[in-house]
């Protein structure tokens, strides 16, 4: 059986009790697309990374409307839970919306994982205390999945989650050898690579299927859950301090110009955009925040990938950009630390342009996002 039959085995006919399965593929397909560089062979994942993706995918379904994912048995103590993580998510959701400028989006928790991610101060510390927690409730979740996938016994697909500095393989970037891992088989790796478009599609067709047939409080149909487990968020985190510090160099004679148009930046005038677009992926990291012209992001790129002529054409640009990064004195360490965090180690300005380049493009034909 090749990787790909086996996923496809994997979504369509193993033994289901609720959506873990699909998430836990969902996950990984979007991991392989995160990082781009690792070399061939087994890759060790930490649950924490599987579990921030969860946080994101069961976030519409908890809160004031809530969305049975799995059974639900009878017990002497009352009704079980269909996710474990449940409450706690729940009370994060009620958290989040209780911060100035927030809503109750569907797709609000990608925005609060990014902040989280990226750090900086941008959530509350009681709200980054919540959402530490949540990731270890969820990750220990992540376990049932991690242990039954392959439906051939126990741990058939994936290795016993352990220490990742005992696990055998690849590790993604950023990981620790104390945090605690699985491996991945370099096959299924590879599968995902080459065919992260049908594994999403798959993934979000079975995952609507399985949900339609639970007996739902609130009625929803197959439409409704697409669109929950689709949905891109509807505003986007002030990045107040990354273009406070983007002014400065340009007010001590760093010229910014826009990848896209060439314009001169002036620092009084300018957006920052996302080269990934907050609607397909929010990321906040350095590389990913491009100075560019208010009105070309504003009505050309939007929320885009520009194509690959496009891309190739602003790598120059690109290479300057991140060069004045490197030139600032708080900007410098974040550029690097995000680096080390996505890539696994510290690029030149030349060759992060070009791998930024490749990634955006490989994340708009993966999930075949619009062009510009």
């Amino acid at each position: 059986m090749t990787a790909r039959d086996m996923l496809a085995d994997l979504l369509r006919r193993e033994a289901k009790t609720n959506t873990y399965k699909f998430a836990l593929i969902r996950a990984l397909n979007d991991l392989v697309l995160d990082y781009p560089l690792l070399p061939a062979g087994d890759v060790v994942v930490p649950l924490r990374h599987v579990a921030e993706r969860w946080l994101v995918y069961y976030w519409p379904f908890v809160g004031k409307m809530q969305i049975l994912q799995g059974a639900r048995s009878l017990r002497v103590s009352g009704l079980t839970q269909d996710l474990s993580f449940r409450p706690a998510l729940s009370a994060l959701r009620a958290a989040w919306e209780g911060l100035p400028g927030t809503d109750d989006d569907p797709a609000a928790g990608a925005l609060l994982l990014a902040d989280y991610r990226v750090g900086r101060r941008r959530l509350p510390p009681e709200v980054e205390r919540q959402t530490e927690q949540v990731l270890k409730v969820i990750a220990q979740a992540v376990k049932q999945p991690v242990r039954y996938a392959g439906g051939r016994g126990p741990h058939a697909l994936f290795s016993v989650p352990g220490p990742a500095g005992q696990q055998h393989g690849v590790p993604l970037p950023g990981i620790l050898p104390t945090d605690t891992a699985f491996t991945v088989p370099a096959n299924l790796w590879q599968a995902l690579q080459e065919s992260s478009l049908w594994v999403e599609a798959l993934c979000l067709h079975e995952w609507c299927l399985f949900a339609d047939r639970l007996p739902q409080d609130t009625p929803v149909t197959r439409g409704d859950l697409f669109t929950l487990l689709t949905a891109s968020p509807a505003g986007r985190v002030p990045l107040t301090w990354e273009r406070h510090q983007v002014k400065l160099l340009m007010l001590g004679g760093r010229a910014f110009q826009c990848p896209w148009t060439a314009q001169l930046l002036h620092p009084d005038h300018f957006a920052l955009d996302h080269l990934i677009p907050v609607s397909a992926q929010p990321i906040n990291e350095l590389w990913n925040l491009l100075p560019s012209d208010p009105a070309h992001n504003a009505h050309v790129k939007r929320h885009r990938v520009p194509d690959g002529g496009r891309l190739e054409q602003a790598r120059r640009l690109l290479s300057v950009t991140y060069r004045h990064y490197e030139a600032g004195a708080l900007l410098s360490p974040v550029l690097r630390r995000d680096m080390q965090a996505r890539f696994g180690q510290v690029l030149s300005p030349e060759r992060l342009a070009a791998e930024t380049i490749s990634l955006a493009d490989r994340v708009a034909q993966a999930r075949n996002l619009p062009r510009s």
